[in-house]
């Protein structure tokens, strides 16, 4: 019985950790070749949706144009150059990013109270109340569109409570200019973000706030020296998301601008369907995706560094 005691107590003994931890080793291995095996359906699909399409895209503004609806088989850059060198495009292009920033101003500074109440709100309504916020993405945006033009029309709600209550002397234009594509797509976009700021804010611990007060701090100082700088990931990323969309959005400024407001969605629209120059649409098209992608690299830097 003691040899066997001794015997015993030689072998080597293997504890729960150390099973779990030779365990773990042995299933972990495999994990990445068999996720990349099962991600492999997902990135053929989007390189099939998505890859393809762009890089066709971007082949068709290498080539000359030579017709309605051809192209010459010639490689040039004449397409970029001529875009670049020309005022009234680079105007386009200008306008374009002015209507993305207008955008973005507003949706911040409209939906930056909207998401803290619905952050901080304990009321039963508050899924009403978020449902209510992302209604609009649940109506199509042509049905969106037409229900702005007789609030916005010459004899429309909005002109006359103007004039009811006397800031007018005469209907302001709200449609088939700018401002109407400016009103309509801050409508279209506005939920992206405040569903953004509302998810950073939810988690920014109440208690910081609430010591700041006690320390002496006003309701003001506490929004722009706590929340505000911790909530600041929220408006790049609702920035980044309500910018992109906005920029490539066609439907609206067709709709409540009239053919009347330029900018590169529409003027695409208008070389690839009527002119049928496909090479110049497809130029235009790559530099506005090419000057987004790079205002959103430039974003996110810009975010990692104040980080």
């Amino acid at each position: 019985m003691a040899q066997a005691g001794v015997k015993g107590s030689e072998l080597p003994i293997r504890g729960p950790a150390d099973s779990g931890q030779g365990a773990s080793t042995e299933r972990s291995e495999p994990l990445p070749i068999r996720w990349g095996v099962l991600s492999l359906p997902a990135v053929l699909g989007l390189l099939f949706a998505f890859g393809l399409p762009i890089a066709l895209l971007t082949a068709n503004s290498l080539f000359r144009h030579a017709g309605p609806g051809r192209v010459a088989p010639t490689v040039t850059l004449d397409n970029y150059v001529a875009f670049l060198t020309d005022p009234f495009f680079l105007r386009i292009l200008l306008d374009t990013f002015v209507l993305g920033f207008m955008v973005v101003s507003i949706c911040a500074i409209l939906g930056y109270p909207v998401a803290y109440f619905l952050a901080r709100t304990r009321s039963r309504c508050r899924g009403m109340m978020i449902f209510l916020v992302v209604a609009p993405l649940l109506v199509s945006a042509v049905i969106r569109n037409l229900g702005w033009v007789p609030l916005l029309g010459t004899n429309g709600f909005v002109n006359w409570l103007l004039l009811l209550l006397g800031l007018v002397d005469r209907p302001v234009a709200l449609v088939n200019n700018f401002v109407g594509v400016v009103i309509g797509t801050s409508h279209a976009v506005m939920p992206f973000m405040i569903l953004m700021l509302m998810t950073v804010i939810q988690r920014i611990n109440p208690e910081i706030e609430e010591a700041a007060v006690n320390l002496g701090a006003s309701q003001w100082q506490n929004f722009w020296q706590i929340v505000f700088p911790l909530s600041i990931p929220g408006l790049l990323g609702g920035y980044l998301i309500v910018f992109t969309i906005t920029i490539s959005s066609f439907t609206t400024p067709a709709m409540l601008g009239g053919n009347r407001v330029l900018i590169m969605s529409t003027f695409i629209s208008q070389q690839v369907r009527f002119v049928l120059n496909y090479a110049f649409g497809a130029t235009c098209a790559v530099i506005l995706m090419a000057v987004a992608i790079a205002l959103t690299v430039v974003a996110v830097r810009q975010s990692e560094r104040r980080g």
